[in-house]
């Protein structure tokens, strides 16, 4: 039989389980979202260097993956 107190530590143990995933999943998520964005920011950067030595929008889209659009905005 369970008495109120093994009931309490119970509840207690799964919303800390729980918890502990959450904020797991929420930090992996977090990294992976802020390494795309700095990885983004790198070609960017790289792009814009690209462009001030003279290098064609073509060339440049074909070395980084930016459509020409975005290195028109840089």
């Amino acid at each position: 039989m369970i008495t109120e107190r093994d009931y309490y530590n119970m509840l207690n143990t799964a919303k800390a389980d729980g918890l502990a995933a959450g904020l797991a999943e929420g930090e992996a998520k977090g990294l992976a979202e802020g390494r795309a964005e700095g990885i983004a920011e790198g070609i960017s950067r790289v792009a814009k260097k690209m462009l001030e030595s003279g290098m064609s929008a073509e060339m440049i889209a074909s070395m980084t993956g930016l459509t020409k659009a975005q290195i028109a905005a840089l």
